[in-house]
């Protein structure tokens, strides 16, 4: 093995990878932060259950609005982690390396089943991502209340 096979296989994905990682997070930080300021606001207008007199959100609804934004987020996100597993897998299968780029990665999705082949396999991969964001989400708040 060469120097270039180890850099190659390195970065192999990598441009899909920071495409999904930087569309995850946004999606996914900017709807909580979103719809749990709106439940809080909404809450001390209305004196629902959810948060009264400035307290946080219950762990309920920490999961519930946790679970919800992972699973737009990772639907949003999941082409991108469609074409970053083709690159990967595509660099061990070929001897030119052309097997590895974006490029022929999104083609050969895309010829595969068309624009609906970017999300093949997002359901049992979605019910995942909502059961580790609602658990990182509610670790996260939990921290944040007891540092408080």
């Amino acid at each position: 093995f060469d120097g270039s096979f180890f850099s190659r296989t390195l970065y192999s994905g990598h441009v899909a990878n920071l495409g999904r990682e930087g569309v995850f997070t946004m999606v996914y930080l900017g709807l909580y932060d979103r719809i749990s300021n709106a439940v809080k606001l909404r809450s001390s207008h209305e004196n629902a259950t959810f948060d009264t007199n400035g307290q946080p959100l219950g762990m309920g609804t920490v999961i519930l609005i946790s679970s919800f934004s992972g699973a737009c987020a990772w639907i949003c996100n999941y082409p991108f982690d469609t074409v970053k597993t083709v690159m990967q897998a595509g660099l061990s299968s070929t001897r030119n390396n052309e097997r590895s780029t974006l490029r022929y990665a999104i083609r050969s999705i895309y010829s595969s089943g068309g624009w609906r082949a970017f999300w093949r396999g997002a359901g049992p991969s979605t019910f995942r991502a909502m059961l580790v964001t609602s658990s990182r989400m509610l670790a996260y708040e939990k921290t944040i209340q007891m540092l408080s």
